[in-house]
């Protein structure tokens, strides 16, 4: 195991080891309810294993639900938590203002909420969210464009699922972070829903409009970006520098061989670990270990300089 790989789990070991003290499973079998906006989305692969380690540990009864990608879907599922009296629900949410008919009625059922990976919109009580903090990884992401094309050039910009409070924060902290770098252009914005298929369109879209000397950077909020990055060394336009998000095994290889500059490493799985821990806190009487208001991870940059130091997190 690469050095920064055994660092990071002694880090969360010892922080697992430090919880412990105050971290205890009930005698009772709590049942949690854990629904995820869209579960064919291969991020989430990890976080399934992240919750069904913690139920384990917990000795919860997880009832896991897939969104199937519609926000009205995962409402139904909320509701159908109430009428099977969970006792809490983790959400990882779709749409953040769709889903806040669910939330409410959970709410007004008494059942503690936590969201996960992606937030809900406020309007709605939820005990704490756990994951990244998504507008620190938008000014990461141009914090590594910077690097890899310096202060000026032209932008395609890849967005994943409008309306995910990952998509609008990322943008957000990106637009902002560029601010002081007039002469960096972003010349076309495509969401590509977090699709692998759909990026590779809109990457060729992308490269079809601005052809050599007119575009320095693709930069897309996921991984799902890979296949376009191969497609332009493929033909030709190795100029293009390319920064994305999160950090699978393609995207690793992908930075190892130079078609890649770099992304900003994301794993799913701790984001559901420790939301089955903030919920073990609060079902045994431990509330006050509860994070208040955010639980955020870190989110390390790799390119091909570190890329050695750390091992893929799916």
């Amino acid at each position: 195991m690469k050095l920064k790989r055994i660092m990071t789990v002694l880090m969360v070991v010892a922080l697992l080891i430090s919880l412990s003290s105050n971290l205890y499973a009930a005698e009772e079998q709590f049942k949690i309810g854990a629904t995820i906006w869209d579960m064919s989305v291969p991020f989430y692969s990890n976080f399934i294993k992240g919750l069904e380690d913690g139920a384990e540990q917990f000795n919860f009864d997880l009832l896991l639900r897939d969104g199937q990608g519609d926000p009205s879907t995962q409402v139904a599922i909320l509701q159908q938590f109430i009428v099977e009296d969970v006792d809490l629900i983790i959400i990882v949410a779709g749409d953040a203002e769709a889903v806040l008919p669910g939330i409410l009625a959970a709410n007004d059922a008494n059942i503690p909420v936590i969201s996960a990976n992606n937030r809900v919109a406020e309007g709605a009580d939820v005990l704490t969210f756990v994951g990244a903090d998504d507008y620190y990884f938008g000014q990461q992401q141009a914090k590594l464009l910077i690097e890899a094309i310096g202060e000026s050039g032209n932008v395609g910009y890849l967005m994943g699922k409008l309306g995910t409070t990952a998509q609008i924060l990322r943008r957000n902290g990106f637009k902002d972070y560029l601010k002081d770098y007039l002469d960096i252009k972003i010349v076309s914005e495509i969401s590509e829903g977090w699709d692998s298929a759909e990026a590779l369109a809109a990457s060729q879209d992308i490269l079809s409009n601005y052809g050599t000397g007119e575009l320095d950077a693709i930069v897309c909020q996921g991984p799902e970006a890979v296949p376009g990055a191969v497609y332009a060394q493929d033909s030709g336009r190795e100029e293009v520098k390319w920064i994305l998000g999160d950090y699978p095994s393609d995207v690793h290889d992908a930075i190892e061989d130079g078609i890649i500059y770099g992304t900003v490493n994301q794993d799913p799985y701790p984001q559901a670990m420790m939301s089955m821990y903030m919920a073990n806190f609060y079902l045994t009487d431990r509330a006050n270990h509860v994070a208040a208001n955010n639980y955020f991870l870190a989110l390390p940059l790799v390119t091909k300089e570190n890329v050695d130091d750390f091992d893929p997190v799916w």
